[in-house]
């Protein structure tokens, strides 16, 4: 399976270890798991719709507000 099958499609946050690492469960069987070690910002979440973002290239900034805090069963959106 190529890494744009799976990032192409939306899914949810199955587990969370805050500041290590992320699963997300894509519901068809696949689960992607993010290093939030190395990369930090790799999720971020709007506080405005609650959704969390898969970022492809880390961008700095700290994630500070609670609204932005990624819960398990939260939705991501994927960039193209």
């Amino acid at each position: 399976m190529r890494i744009s099958e799976v990032t192409a499609t939306s899914g949810k946050i199955s587990k969370v270890m805050p500041n290590q690492s992320a699963e997300i469960d894509h519901g068809d069987g696949t689960k992607t798991v993010v290093d939030l070690k190395k990369n930090p910002t790799a999720l971020t979440k709007d506080p405005t719709s609650g959704k969390v973002k898969l970022n492809k290239q880390g961008k700095p900034g700290d994630v500070k507000d609670p609204k932005q805090t990624i819960n398990p069963n939260d939705e991501v959106e994927m960039d193209s």
